[in-house]
């Protein structure tokens, strides 16, 4: 029998520490602390050193298979054997309180009115100022791309601003979200319930993770998306150039994370595995347990459990200062810049922008940050701020209610051999339009006015399922539309003939070409030219016939009834 797990509970318990409190001690969350006690999971050699040394007793004491542990007297313990601080009843403050009230009833009173009118002055107050209390989940209501921000606001709606190209913005419905996260063109949403919504992924991607169940985290590269279920198994799904989805045998997986193009999964016990390929990837296998990573193209910056930052980059910069922040809660990167947001609301930047810096330094009360190669986005629960490149209006909060554009109309497509052309009606007010296919990740072509606009199809397979998406763009008073979206299957083009006119064949050349094109000998039909079509030569050549001047295609030269004439050869004896 395994006695470790009573003996966790029982000095627990002798000493009146509650299971949250040994979890913040031993760095776990609840539930993994309340496992260790009903012996569900297994606690490690690193956590039963830091109980040994709590309960001041031997690791050999706990290990050996008996049910009896020395326990103190949490009233008389003996100072020089055990820590004080730990161990000793403290009086309490209700204790003081009621000493305080015996000797001193006047004050008692005074002090509880003030307690009162303090109370009453914090519920007036409470519609004007918005109470600041930083959780743990709310860094998980953030996401940027390079073009969009989305966010969860307090009734668990998802919102957004800046570009809806692939509509990453259009129908963010959820109910009840807990997580989201954006990548190039697509935005992924985690549901209390455990499943995962989508806007903007293409359709076979969108359906994979519609089967994904019991997710319990989920994270988002440019173009890759992996998420971790109860079981402790991990899915991915996407664009897989970079191996980015290379995670064969892998389990037990606690939390996951995601680079542009790379994977990070952290077990059950803090043990870090990666994938892909990411600026310091190598230097992972010193870290476990960690809370957050953040990255760019030059820069990744990993958030330990201890609240404290650690940045590798190959840009000119060192980032000694981003180092050197405590008590963070939040991290976020550029290409150059790093930034982390501490337990009380406060966003540190570090970068050599002194504008960018005094922006940011005005910020409070943030809950959650996350940034792109050139911008940073803070969130306080009600507000978008940012600063850097706001090319797409991703954090101008109130373009939110500006008017939306219409869509396009009168879409059409016509496809040749090696390309396919889009047509379409444009509106008012659009500063341009951006026309996508989604091949791969997805093909764009931005024009600033409605005109004829030409993708290539070698990267299209026949008889395979397209989406052809059109946004309106908007500026000033006026957003993007939602994308008009119009889904074809790519069927390539037959081949066509062209047939001159006058060509002047023979007419066993002529007939043995459409003979060999596939045309049958019966569809095939000689007539004798005029009296006076007379061959020049000793052979017999054709003067015309129906296909001249004609392209047609296979199919069309196939089903055609084909008539051709031909010169007389001239008969000496007739001569």
């Amino acid at each position: 029998m395994n006695y470790l797990p009573s003996k966790l509970s029982k000095l627990r318990k002798h000493y009146n520490y509650s299971q949250s409190y040994l979890a913040d001690v031993l760095g776990v969350d609840t539930l993994e602390y309340m496992n260790f006690e009903n012996g569900s999971k297994m606690i490690n050699y690193d956590q039963m050193k830091k109980l040994s040394s709590l309960y001041h007793i031997e690791m050999t004491e706990v290990f050996r298979n008996s049910d009896e542990v020395k326990l103190y007297d949490v009233n008389k313990a003996n100072t020089d054997e055990i820590n004080i601080d730990y161990f000793t009843r403290e009086e309490t403050f209700a204790d003081k309180f009621r000493d305080f009230y015996e000797h001193n009833k006047v004050a008692s009173l005074i002090i509880a009115f003030l307690v009162v009118t303090i109370i009453i002055m914090s519920i007036v107050l409470k519609n004007t100022a918005r109470p600041y209390t930083l959780v743990k989940d709310n860094i998980n209501r953030l996401s940027v791309s390079q073009t969009t921000v989305i966010y969860i606001d307090d009734y668990s709606g998802v919102n957004g601003s800046g570009s809806n190209a692939n509509g990453e913005l259009s129908n963010l419905t959820s109910s009840g979200a807990i997580k989201v996260c954006e990548g190039e063109g697509f935005t992924i949403i985690l549901n209390d319930d455990g499943t995962l919504s989508s806007a903007g992924l293409i359709a076979k991607y969108a359906k994979e993770i519609e089967d994904w169940k019991n997710i319990v985290d989920v994270a988002c590269g440019n173009a890759h998306i992996i998420g971790v279920d109860s079981n402790g198994r991990v899915r991915c799904v996407g664009e897989d150039e970079y191996g980015a989805c290379d995670l064969a045998g892998v389990n037990n997986i606690a939390k996951v994370f995601a680079t542009a193009t790379g994977s990070i999964v952290m077990d059950r016990d803090g043990v870090l595995q990666y994938c892909g390929s990411f600026i310091g990837s190598s230097s992972l296998k010193n870290y476990y347990n960690i809370r957050d990573v953040a990255s760019s193209d030059v820069i990744l910056a990993i958030l330990n459990n201890d609240h404290t930052i650690d940045v590798y980059s190959n840009n000119s910069l060192n980032y000694l200062e981003a180092e050197s922040w405590d008590d963070i809660v939040d991290v976020a990167c550029g290409d150059s810049y790093v930034a982390g947001l501490d337990r009380y609301g406060k966003v540190h930047i570090e970068i050599d922008n002194d504008e960018i810096r005094n922006e940011v330094e005005k910020w409070s009360n943030i809950i959650a940050i996350d940034g792109a190669s050139d911008y940073l986005i803070g969130f306080d629960g009600v507000k978008i701020y940012g600063v850097g490149n706001n090319s797409y209006g991703q954090f101008k909060k109130e373009q939110l209610v500006k008017q939306r554009l219409d869509m396009v109309s009168d879409v059409s497509y016509t496809i040749d051999k090696n390309s396919i052309s889009v047509q379409f009606k444009g509106v008012s007010n659009a500063s341009g339009y951006l026309v996508s296919i989604d091949v791969g990740i997805g093909v764009s072509r931005r024009i600033e006015k409605e005109e004829i606009v030409t993708f290539e199809t070698d990267n299209m397979t026949e008889g395979k399922n397209y989406t052809l998406s059109i946004v309106s763009i908007g500026e000033g008073n006026y957003t993007d539309s939602d994308p008009y979206t119009l889904s074809f299957t790519y069927e390539k083009p037959e081949e066509t003939y062209t047939f001159k006119e006058g060509e002047n064949m023979p007419e066993e050349e002529f007939v043995n070409y459409l003979l060999s094109l596939g045309v049958s000998e019966e569809k095939i039909k000689a007539v004798e030219g005029a009296e006076d079509d007379i061959c020049g030569g000793d052979v017999r050549t054709v003067s015309s016939s129906s296909l001249d001047g004609k392209t047609l295609s296979r199919s069309e030269l196939l089903n055609s009834e084909i008539e051709y004439t031909y010169c007389r050869i001239m008969d000496d004896e007739k001569e």
